[in-house]
């Protein structure tokens, strides 16, 4: 009686994030993105959390991209900061 066992191990994955900040140059700072709550607030973070997911969903990290989160915006040198963090499920 022959027997084979043959195991395969596939490679440990982690959650990875990515934390910065991006200066947008032909958008402005208003106080009402100070509130996270606040319409236009909602609705920049939005654009931009859609911007990063087609980035990276057409890149080769896209079969590791989960989502992308703006927290918070500020002025920036010449246009409107946003700080945000990518999340990525990778080995």
């Amino acid at each position: 009686f022959l027997f084979f066992c043959f195991f395969s191990s596939a490679p440990a994955f982690s959650f990875i994030y990515i934390v910065g900040s991006v200066e947008i140059p032909n958008l402005t700072y208003t106080n009402d993105l100070n509130d996270p709550k606040s319409q236009k607030f909602l609705l920049q973070a939005e654009a931009i959390q859609n911007y990063f997911a087609e980035s990276y969903e057409s890149s080769s990290l896209g079969k590791y991209y989960l989502k992308s989160v703006v927290a918070a915006f500020s002025e920036g040198e010449s246009g409107l900061r946003a700080y945000y963090w990518n999340t990525f499920w990778a080995p």
